[in-house]
């Protein structure tokens, strides 16, 4: 399973407040991610994605789960899309919005391949 743990200080709750919608064309893929789910004890977040490419489009949401030491990224398993290069990147981006905003770093992740390091442009 795609993960990527976000370290930093940042509740979210704090992250839902600051979420805007986005869109970003990544070559031949389209990423969106628009609605932001927060759980009423504040502990679980649902990002609602949709990742269009190869002519095949997948919804799904992007799980957040705070933990002690930061904020885990990954799918939601109830909606489990195909894993693909899209997907992948969907979750780095969502990650990268969450680590600009808590200014921390990344830390235990299967998708290095896919982060954007701190102070770089935009998602491979």
């Amino acid at each position: 399973m795609p993960h990527i743990l976000v370290e930093g200080t940042l509740t979210l709750d704090d992250l839902a407040r600051r979420h805007a919608p986005f869109a970003a064309r990544l070559g031949a893929c389209v990423v969106k991610c628009d609605r932001f789910y927060l759980e009423t004890g504040g502990r679980t977040a649902l990002v609602e994605a949709l990742v269009a490419e190869s002519g095949h489009t997948q919804r799904f949401f992007v799980r957040l789960q705070a933990r002690d030491d930061g904020v885990m990224v990954r799918c939601e398993p109830l909606t489990d899309p195909e894993k693909s290069t899209g997907v992948k990147r969907a979750l780095a981006l969502v990650a990268e919005r969450v680590r600009a905003a808590c200014g921390g770093r990344y830390g235990v992740t299967n998708l290095a391949d896919y982060l954007v390091p701190p102070g770089g442009e935009g998602c491979p």
